[in-house]
């Protein structure tokens, strides 16, 4: 981030300037459903149109490009790195003209106005598992508080009663082995245990421990 000395007096304050330019906006979101796609389809797939892809069509991948990051296990015994396109075609939607897969998603471009494209986020994982646990933590080794536990730890909980980060976990209609997702993208890491998120399930008891187990009634549980 820009210092903010730097902030206020080099940049504009037109509501897109530095730290101190940014425009106030009211808050008006009470909750946040965060929809998490574990390996989900590339963005250049999707959302991220690279044209010059198709033009280096089969050129070997500058190094340049790698920076120097190591290769994964997939491409380790590779000779060469061929640049591939997506084999799908993009089209502009909106007035905001945001690149949109129309091939995939059909549908996506006509609400394109109304999604924000983050296209700034960059990391050094590699590989799916660290990955996951940077978008989640922060960091690709476990043992840090996941976004909703920083999100109770900051704001509490408007509720006694209720958990303030609840989590629904799908392994879909894939007939082949799902990749893991574990608690460590939900838990709460060094932060106290009350701030991890409370997985619902759709099988038994929607949530763990609430019940007596069998054998325990109410009063032997109450002794």
């Amino acid at each position: 981030m820009l210092g903010r000395e730097l902030a206020r007096s080099e940049l504009p304050r037109d509501g897109l300037g530095g730290i101190d330019g940014l425009r106030r906006v009211a808050p008006k979101a009470n909750r946040v459903i965060f929809l998490f796609q574990s390996g989900g389809p590339s963005h250049l797939d999707l959302y991220d149109h690279k044209p010059d892809l198709a033009k280096r069509f089969g050129e070997d991948l500058p190094p340049s490009v790698r920076g120097g990051q190591r290769l994964t296990g997939f491409t380790k015994g590779q000779k060469t790195l061929p640049v591939a396109p997506s084999k799908y075609r993009f089209e502009r939607f909106g007035e905001s003209g945001a690149w949109v897969n129309a091939d995939l998603l059909p549908h996506i471009g006509s609400v394109a106005d109304e999604i924000c494209f983050i296209k700034s986020i960059h990391s050094e994982a590699i590989n799916h598992d660290p990955a996951r646990m940077v978008i989640q933590t922060g960091h690709q080794l476990a043992g840090r508080p996941s976004m909703g536990s920083w999100v109770t730890y900051g704001l509490g909980n408007a509720s006694r009663d209720l958990p303030a980060f609840m989590v629904l976990n799908s392994h879909g209609s894939c007939k082949r082995t799902p990749q893991p997702v574990s608690a460590r993208l939900w838990g709460s890491g060094f932060l106290p245990s009350q701030h991890q998120g409370v997985k619902l399930q759709s099988t038994g008891d929607p949530v763990l421990f609430v019940s007596n187990p069998d054998g325990v009634d109410r009063a032997t549980q109450r002794r």
